[in-house]
């Protein structure tokens, strides 16, 4: 059992936690919901080691202690499962797995990966560098390292965001026996009010920095956003029209994107100003190497790039990036950020010009137009997902033709979502054409004028948004009614 009694953290003005008791049995499920920024990653960190309360103590098997420290977290069984895991690219897959632990033959590590891998019905290749791996998959090796360093009570900080429904479900199943049959506490750091309200046998609600509640599940979800935010938080309107039709602002022809595993094309697509579209497909499937390839981090091996009339035979990113296509990738820390500078920093980096009146700028842009409450000095890593998410958007300028967008509500909560969307929505009408990848069909459907489907490494389908459901879309991301879809 785990008590943590009285635990608080403030950072400057924002008390981030404010005098926190929970208990945490062996065997259960446990969901800590809120919405960003509410607390409750500053509070599994303390947990798990890694942040240093201010007050409060911490309770494991009955010793009580002021703070712990991750080697000390990880002697007492508490493992924790970041939102961006915390691995080393450069490191083939089974260096990283074997990481903290004792010292093992290279034989001995990967008989042990391989056991582990069984629990949740994936597949790594040892000598694959962590680089290559997807988000999802990142996660998932995260989790069988800590297992295999003796971790009985786990934290997963957003844990099926980036994987797929089926490794969702192999993973909820690997959860359930461990808390079932082997006695694990497991708790889940989320915004996704249904998972919560699958999974947990208790839920914990915060909100700014306070823990308000903890049900016992089963409970309402509309209760759960009541205690969340005070109110219902209200669907994002209809998807705005595409202001110009007949228009093309990105045309490719005959593209091929070379990937450093596998190439997709060619691609034959038009966009119009205004249009925002959806990409659906499994991890692998071809959506990541079609948004990396039109920014320009993956080649341009064949065919061409019309952007607004002009054609680009080479995609280089720098290029394109001053003709204004704009990535936001997922891994937001290690792709998108400088974990080490601050906010001012950041909006200094994107707008030089804007040096002689920084202050101001920073104001209307991150705090007026992004809500990004957060002192200008605060480090990037040391931000919420929400926050670190509504810092990107800000320093992509305004006018910028050509947005893609990996994940764009990724670990965000109900509002921070709606703010998001809302944000983008403004763009389409201001002309922007948007492409997005979301794991959640329900999302894509929802903010599409017309969704893109890839299967094994190809486009396979360009659906409307009249015809596209979760049935149909999630027929054709498994390589099902393809024929009968074309011929339709």
């Amino acid at each position: 059992m785990i008590v943590l009694t009285d635990i608080a953290k403030q950072y400057g003005r924002v008390r981030a936690n404010d005098s926190i008791s929970l208990t945490l049995e062996p065997g259960r499920i446990y969901a800590l919901v809120g919405e960003n920024g509410a607390g409750k990653s500053t509070l599994m960190r303390i947990l798990a080691g890694h942040t240093v309360p201010d007050s409060g103590t911490i309770a494991v098997r009955g010793a009580s202690h002021a703070r712990l420290t991750p080697a000390l977290a990880a002697s007492l069984g508490v493992g924790m499962l970041y939102q961006d895991p915390l691995d080393f690219p450069a490191l083939p897959v089974w260096e990283n797995f074997r990481l903290g632990g004792t010292a093992r033959t290279r034989t001995e590590v990967i008989d042990k990966l391989g056991e582990l891998s069984n629990h949740l019905g994936v597949c790594f290749l040892p000598g694959e560098a962590i680089a290559s791996l997807t988000v999802g998959e990142r996660q998932l090796l995260e989790l069988l390292r800590l297992l295999d360093l003796g971790a009985t009570t786990l934290i997963l900080d957003e844990p099926t965001t980036g994987i797929t429904p089926e490794q969702k479900r192999s993973l909820f199943g690997l959860l359930t026996r461990l808390a079932r049959e082997e006695n694990h506490t497991v708790v889940l750091v989320t915004h996704k009010l249904s998972e919560a309200l699958e999974m947990a046998d208790a839920i914990f609600v915060m909100r700014q920095g306070r823990l308000v509640s903890t049900l016992e599940t089963p409970c309402g979800e509309d209760e759960l956003v009541r205690l969340m935010f005070g109110e219902a938080v209200d669907r994002a309107g209809d998807v705005p029209p595409v202001s110009a039709p007949q228009t093309r602002r990105m045309v490719l022809d005959r593209a091929v994107f070379a990937g450093p595993k596998y190439h997709l094309g060619p691609l034959n697509i038009a966009a119009a100003p205004g249009e925002m579209i959806g990409l659906a497909g499994l991890d692998g499937s071809g959506q990541e190497l079609f948004l990396r390839g039109l920014c320009g981090l993956d080649r341009l091996a064949e065919g061409g790039l019309e952007l607004d009339g002009r054609r680009f035979e080479r995609n280089d990113f720098k290029t394109l990036h001053k003709a204004g296509v704009h990535f936001v990738p997922a891994d937001r820390m290690s792709q998108a950020l400088f974990p080490d500078l601050s906010i001012r920093e950041h909006i200094l980096l994107a707008f030089p010009d804007q040096a002689g009146r920084l202050e101001d700028f920073r104001r209307e842009q991150c705090e007026g137009r992004f809500n990004l409450r957060a002192h200008p000095d605060t480090p990037a890593k040391s931000l919420s997902g929400g926050n670190q998410q509504r810092l990107l958007l800000s320093l992509i300028p305004d006018g910028a033709p050509l947005l893609l967008m990996e994940h764009p509500t990724r670990g965000l909560d109900a509002g921070s979502s709606l703010q998001v969307w809302e944000h983008l929505r403004e763009r389409c009408r201001d002309g922007a054409t948007i492409f997005f990848f979301s794991p959640d069909l329900d999302e894509v459907i929802e903010h599409s004028h017309r969704v893109l489907v890839f299967y094994d490494r190809m486009l396979v389908a360009d659906v409307p948004r009249a015809q596209a459901t979760v049935e149909t879309l999630g027929a054709l991301m498994a390589g099902k009614n393809l024929e009968a879809w074309h011929a339709a």
